[in-house]
């Protein structure tokens, strides 16, 4: 997450499954939780709290957050996400022709061996 004005990452952490959403204040428009953050380059373990404009937009942004801690969690259990519009498949045959730099030289290596005999 970025500060709006700024752009400074201000939150980098993972939706681990284990974290909750606490009410902040009981307020039904601000969100407390604690995460282990790398925002700054080192990982420690940070409270974060958002206020939001409404209540509405506080649940939505609860309802995204708890929605990608299920995916998170199938994610760790070994589960893959469905590739329901076939990209996995793609990108994977497209990776798959690809060469690097040192096996373009170790085929010309062998091309060499071979002429040599």
């Amino acid at each position: 997450m970025r500060q709006e004005k700024t752009m400074k990452v201000i939150t980098n952490h993972a939706l681990d499954p284990r974290i909750i959403l606490n009410p902040n204040a009981g307020s039904d428009r601000s969100w407390v939780w604690s995460a282990f953050d790398f925002a700054e380059g080192e990982l420690k373990e940070t409270v974060f709290a958002l206020r939001f404009a409404d209540s509405e937009i506080a649940d939505e942004f609860k309802t995204k957050f708890e929605e990608s801690q299920k995916e998170m969690e199938k994610l760790l259990a070994g589960e893959d996400k469905e590739d329901a519009d076939g990209t996995a498949d793609e990108a994977a045959e497209a990776l798959a022709g690809l060469k690097t730099t040192e096996d373009d030289a170790d085929d010309a290596d062998d091309d060499d061996a071979a002429k040599e005999e």
